[in-house]
């Protein structure tokens, strides 16, 4: 994925120029990407195949073909600007696009007021958002629209089987307390950068895997900011979740539970499905 820079106004003219150069190479150097992307869309794709590897889909309206919104882009018979109706699924925060209009690097072709399921991946980004077709579904936009849906979950589920099977205690519940520990623990994937360990103190709600004694639980997390572990997340005073636990290797031999992955606090969404995986 090539992601220009946003062009800004400046006083500057030298950085002006440097900011032009810079989305001119970006897009120079998409071509070759985007004409290996157009011959490979052209062919129709199942529909949770197009929204796992889509970044961003959305139901459209095509409002002019043969144009485009972002000053970078050449229009050519294969860019349209189209307005972002419905956002189905997105990667990010490119949400921030809905009902706006965007530029699109088409598969085939489309006319003005043509209203189409769009499965894209973000290219450019600039006054607007360029994206790319990864392909096309057969169906209309109502049909295609339920079908999206029902691919995320499915998705979703398959991702969380995976994740809970990799966690040695999945648990939710209210952080009681926090303390900084004074030692390293030793992980899967060892670092020379510090994780300034904490210790979580967790009351217990409920345990959808593993097994647990007593009403709570201790488990690690690591508060530095350093950018191996800067997107784990951090838990705070009385904050309420559901946790994959993992054991980790401590200074000394012992083991330590500890959340080390993006990924380990589940969110409202996930943790619903979660208990529906672990108590069928």
């Amino acid at each position: 994925m090539l992601i220009g820079p946003v062009a800004a106004a400046s006083p500057r003219r030298g950085r002006a120029v440097a900011i032009r150069a810079s989305l001119a190479l970006a897009w120079l150097a998409a071509f070759s990407w985007l004409a290996a992307e157009a011959s490979a869309a052209t062919v129709a794709r199942p529909v949770k195949d197009l929204t796992r590897s889509a970044e961003l889909v959305f139901r459209g309206t095509v409002q002019k073909t043969g144009a485009a919104n972002l000053s970078l882009v050449e229009p050519n018979a294969r860019t349209a600007v189209v307005r972002v109706d419905e956002v189905l699924k997105v990667s990010g925060t490119f949400d921030t696009f809905a009902g706006g209009e965007v530029t699109v690097f088409l598969s085939e072709d489309l006319n003005a007021g043509d209203q189409r399921v769009f499965f894209t991946k973000v290219l450019l980004l600039g006054e607007s958002l360029g994206v790319q077709e990864v392909g096309r579904a057969a169906g209309s936009v109502t049909e295609l629209k339920a079908q999206v849906g029902s691919a995320k979950a499915e998705i979703l589920r398959e991702g969380l089987a995976a994740r809970l099977a990799g966690a040695d205690l999945v648990v939710s519940g209210r952080v009681l307390s926090l303390r900084a520990t004074g030692a390293a623990a030793k992980s899967g994937a060892i670092s020379e950068h510090d994780p300034q360990w904490a210790e979580a103190v967790l009351e217990i709600n409920s345990v959808l895997k593993g097994q647990v004694t007593g009403k709570t639980v201790a488990f690690w997390v690591p508060t530095s900011v350093d950018v191996m572990w800067a997107s784990v997340p951090k838990p705070g005073l009385g904050q309420e979740g559901t946790w994959l636990l993992h054991r980790q290797a401590q200074e000394g031999g012992a083991t330590v539970l500890a959340v080390v992955d993006a990924q380990d606090l589940l969110s409202a969404e996930e943790a619903k499905v979660a208990k529906s995986l672990a108590r069928p």
